[in-house]
């Protein structure tokens, strides 16, 4: 099974984001997420075996429970690989806190103790709201000088109390997400 990690929204913040990808006036080489799909990305595991599960869950356990529950503010509109030239478009934070980092690199840590491959890229927490699926250059920039000039008209303090460990499943009408477990954050029991 394909699994990452994450911080699950809200469904009221959900219904906003989605009015704000709404908003961004999107070429139709834009593939938005859909509502139910959005979510803070925290670590991409890629395919594991249901036989896995059990020790992954012990080992999140360890961590999440080292971390109380926060806030994050989601209040920047970006792109990856930067802002002029999106192939990713993203919602996130101009000051992240720093237990979101710190649970990031501790699990990490912990799962590259299981075998895990470590992420060689900065993390930066963010919502993905949509990819680009077309390669010409000059197209992708000008969606970045949208993106650019695009003023988010609101923004949004959300809790994270849990860390969640999401299956994905691909289907042709796009990937299908389920919890495998749910672990309330600052519970070290």
């Amino acid at each position: 099974m394909r699994t990452f990690f994450c911080f699950e929204l809200p469904e009221s913040v959900k219904r906003e984001i989605r009015e704000i990808m709404s908003s961004i006036d999107s070429p139709a080489y834009v593939k938005w997420v859909s509502q139910e799909n959005l979510h803070i990305t925290l670590k991409f595991l890629g395919d594991v075996n249901s036989k896995e599960v059990p020790e992954i869950e012990r080992t999140a356990k360890k961590s999440a429970g080292q971390i109380n529950p926060f806030e994050m503010r989601i209040d920047k509109l970006s792109g990856f690989p930067n802002p002029g030239f999106p192939k990713v478009i993203w919602l996130g934070s101009n000051s992240p806190p720093g237990e979101i980092f710190r649970l990031q690199e501790d699990l990490g840590s912990r799962l590259e103790d299981l075998g895990f491959e470590k992420e060689k890229r900065d993390y930066v927490p963010h919502v993905t709201l949509g990819r680009t699926k077309d390669e010409n250059e000059s197209k992708i920039e000008q969606l970045g000088s949208e993106l650019k000039s695009h003023k988010l008209g609101t923004n949004w303090t959300v809790s994270v109390d849990q860390l969640t460990l999401m299956e994905s499943t691909l289907k042709p009408s796009g990937p299908e997400y389920d919890p495998v477990f749910r672990l309330d954050l600052g519970n070290s029991s």
